[in-house]
């Protein structure tokens, strides 16, 4: 049957997976496999020779080829002590969140949802660094569960204004970045346009990897 790979190149080799900067190239290929199942597109990461040697033998959608190995995703239980309680109450106190998108709906769910569980101080950044509408019962929430929380004019998918973002010279530490920055402009592949691609692609994936470049 006919398919599509999309070949990506990593860098630097990754740890069990592709360069992240890849990301949204194969969140894209997801979505066309989801809406367009007669055209599978195949996602490889590796050389055009490892390619050609072994993509066809992939039974998986996704996978990174390496000399020796095949890489293909799987889940797996983690298996970690739980911290000292004395320990975390303590970190939480000297160090922040980062939420994203932290003034929209989604971004002040998951701020009141790290209050809840202990965060002490979060930085709600936004493109507008203004609320959105409709969200003023859940700032009061928020507000109500005693988490410090600032909110930072910042346009995530600008990598200049990330790096301003991260940079330790701004107090607290990171305990943790949550991106929920994003477009909200859904439809199908053929009545998407390039013009409406880029507006919801930019905050989201260019976003993310300006998050994971500034913060390594």
């Amino acid at each position: 049957e006919p398919s599509v790979w999309m070949l990506t190149q990593s860098v630097l080799p990754p740890l069990g997976g592709p360069n992240t900067s890849h990301a949204g190239a194969w969140g894209l290929a997801r979505a066309v496999r989801a809406e367009v199942g007669l055209l599978p597109v195949r996602c490889i990461d590796g050389s055009v020779a490892s390619a050609l040697a072994h993509g066809a033998s992939l039974a998986e959608p996704e996978g990174v080829l390496w000399t020796r190995a095949q890489l293909v995703p799987r889940l797996a239980r983690l298996l970690q002590q739980p911290p000292d309680a004395r320990t975390t109450i303590s970190a939480r106190e000297s160090e922040r969140h980062l939420v994203t998108g932290g003034t929209g709906g989604l971004g002040l769910l998951t701020a009141r949802w790290l209050g809840h569980g202990g965060a002490h101080t979060l930085a709600l950044a936004s493109r507008s660094g203004n609320l959105a509408s409709g969200v003023a019962a859940e700032w009061e929430r928020l507000q109500a569960s005693g988490t410090t929380a600032l909110v930072e004019r910042c346009d995530t998918a600008e990598e200049a204004h990330a790096h301003r973002l991260l940079a330790p010279t701004r107090g607290l530490p990171l305990a943790g970045v949550w991106h929920a920055a994003g477009v909200l402009a859904d439809a199908l592949l053929p009545m998407q346009t390039a013009q409406a691609l880029c507006r919801v692609y930019a905050p989201k994936a260019h976003g993310a990897w300006a998050l994971h470049a500034g913060s390594t």
